[in-house]
């Protein structure tokens, strides 16, 4: 996969409506961190990949951001607590 730097990230549904309920430092944090893997979206300080699923995830204190790549966007799939979005994957992956 060849990727188009910076990519564009896409922050819509579920997961916009969580991260703008959170309090604005930790909200300028995940956009920092968003930020950051759009300019370099392989380096493994900044995520990693999620196993039996096409996505990856970034942990910023608490919280987790789940995201999938392609050629030219970052989209945000999912934010939440860990142990609340682990539990909403693995559900979906049984269905």
């Amino acid at each position: 996969m060849a990727f188009h730097l910076p990519l564009r990230i896409e922050l819509t549904g579920t997961p916009l409506r969580y991260i703008n309920s959170l309090d604005a430092p930790t909200r300028e944090r995940i956009k920092a961190k968003l930020l950051a893997i759009a300019a370099d979206p392989l380096n493994a300080r900044l995520s990693l990949p999620l196993t039996n699923v096409n996505q990856r995830r970034t942990r910023v204190g608490n919280l987790r951001v789940l995201f999938e790549l392609s050629d030219t966007t970052l989209t945000v799939a999912d934010a939440g607590p860990r142990g609340q979005i682990y539990r909403k994957l693995s559900r979906k992956a049984s269905k």
